[in-house]
């Protein structure tokens, strides 16, 4: 299976401000910035590499969303994935932080 995470979703859409569901304020405060984006992206590919796979649900295409519990430094985030079949991608959707431990 193979892993992706777009760089263009972690430099265009998570540390970039946005007015609604922004990330990059929590992300900037544990050291993330467009700087060191590929600290990121290491960073998530870890999460999803080292911890349990929990499906969620079928997605409204063709696919499954999946997600997995982490850390991103000292804070718990929960990371969103589709595994789309044929062939068999894991593709890096989302993330937030865990408000469950809070």
């Amino acid at each position: 299976m193979e892993i992706i995470i777009d760089p263009t979703k972690i430099t265009h859409y998570l540390l970039v401000p946005k007015e609604k569901n922004d990330k990059s304020k929590f992300l900037y405060k544990l050291g993330y910035n467009l700087e060191n984006w590929q600290e990121l992206e290491n960073d998530i590919r870890k999460i999803v590499l080292e911890n349990e796979v929990v499906f969620q649900k079928n997605a409204p295409f063709d696919g499954k969303l999946f997600e997995v519990k982490g850390q991103l430094r000292n804070l718990g985030v929960i990371t969103i994935w589709l595994l789309l079949e044929n062939p068999t991608i894991f593709r890096f959707i989302t993330l937030f932080p865990d408000k469950s431990n809070e």
